[in-house]
């Protein structure tokens, strides 16, 4: 059983990681770039469902998907850009950051 005190941490941390709305998640989704990077579609709607489901229905699924999340992003914003990317091109970490709800352009 998770506790109220788990998922408010656990909510938290993941609120902190993200920063991509369910709406810019959801029309990046539908971009063919984010096909580009990630192996499966997963991260995208792992993170569409944990954005739209509200606190207050998050139990024991959604900590874990937040986990994943959370800790996939802490190792993935610590690689630098690509050198030879184009200016005004997406890398392909970048490119798995918007799918996992974090874009590195969004300030």
């Amino acid at each position: 059983m998770v506790t109220q005190k788990e998922i408010d941490k656990v909510y938290s941390k993941y609120k902190k990681a993200v920063n991509m709305t369910f709406t810019e998640l959801r029309i990046w989704s539908k971009n063919p770039l984010s096909r580009k990077a990630s192996l499966d579609r997963s991260p995208i709607s792992r993170n569409l469902s944990l954005l739209r489901t509200p606190k207050y229905k998050w139990g024991a699924t959604q900590i874990e998907k937040a986990n994943k999340t959370i800790s996939y992003l802490a190792r993935a914003k610590k690689i630098k850009r690509k050198k030879g990317t184009p200016k005004g091109e997406l890398s392909p970490n970048e490119i798995a950051l918007r799918n996992w709800g974090y874009d590195v352009f969004k300030k």
